[in-house]
């Protein structure tokens, strides 16, 4: 179930220990930060028809490694709208990792983008829908996809899940995309790379700012924070690099934080 990441109801929010190796990411799916929906696609002897599956809340943990290249899906809880089949309800869904397997995959540190295959459960009321074979609880194979955007106190991370399963017989694919929002968990002092404001968040202003220390002398609240490219050296390509990022999907700043006052 590919996309069975989409959530929809709660504020999404992700915490990332920005220290050691590996990361630890756990978020909350938010309906407000982008898609949270599943589509479920039923083979022909059910009339191809297509459901649409809202996310409605929940929750995932992840654990990436930049140096080893890996990463691996720790917990994954997605609670779904109920739905109606062939005029029968599931009651309230539940999606999670089917206890005791692997979930391994890769993940780039460059593009920050990850890919993690993994089985998944699916919980409903079946005390109508075995009537017709639909009989609860049903595993699915799939691979979720993403990338991490951010590296500042707020992100996003944008995901999608593709795979298939067998329902009453004959197989059905599916697919989801979600959108969610994190926080670092920064401790007092610190700033992530390019937020030379100070406001906790990654944005045009920044790079604003970074030009204007540059020719026109006027001070930043974190003059650290303006060397984002990594060269060691504070010049406009730094500003560059940041308006990159921002709306060219260029490659992030540095996620370790630097010390800066307030």
């Amino acid at each position: 179930m590919k996309n069975l990441l989409l959530a929809a109801g709660l504020f999404s929010m992700l915490t990332v220990s920005a220290v050691a190796e590996p990361l630890l990411l756990t978020s909350n799916f938010d309906p407000a930060a982008g898609p949270n929906e599943y589509v479920v696609t039923f083979p022909p002897e059910f009339g191809s028809s297509q459901v649409f599956m809202p996310i409605v809340g929940g929750s995932f943990g992840m654990s990436v490694d930049s140096a080893a290249g890996t990463a691996s899906l720790l917990s994954w809880t997605q609670n779904i709208t109920p739905i109606d089949i062939f005029g029968m309800s599931t009651g309230p869904i539940t999606i999670s990792l089917v206890p005791g397997t692997d979930s391994n995959g890769t993940f780039n540190p460059e593009t920050r983008e990850f890919e993690v295959a993994a089985t998944f459960r699916i919980d409903f009321d079946d005390s109508q829908l075995s009537q017709v074979g639909f009989v609860s609880p049903v595993d699915l194979v799939g691979t979720e996809k993403g990338r991490v955007f951010g590296v500042g106190s707020i992100g996003t991370i944008r995901m999608s899940l593709d795979g298939a399963g067998l329902f009453a017989g004959g197989t059905f694919n599916y697919s989801c995309k979600t959108t969610a929002t994190f926080e670092y968990d920064l401790t007092e002092g610190q700033v992530q790379p390019g937020d030379v404001n100070q406001d906790r968040n990654l944005t045009v202003t920044d790079s604003i700012a970074i030009i204007g220390s540059l020719f026109q002398n006027i001070p930043v609240k974190c003059p650290l924070a303006r060397e984002v490219n990594d060269d060691d050296t504070f010049d406009l390509s730094d500003a560059v690099y940041l308006l990159n990022y921002l709306f060219l999907g260029g490659p992030a700043t540095p996620g370790d934080p630097v010390a800066c006052s307030s």
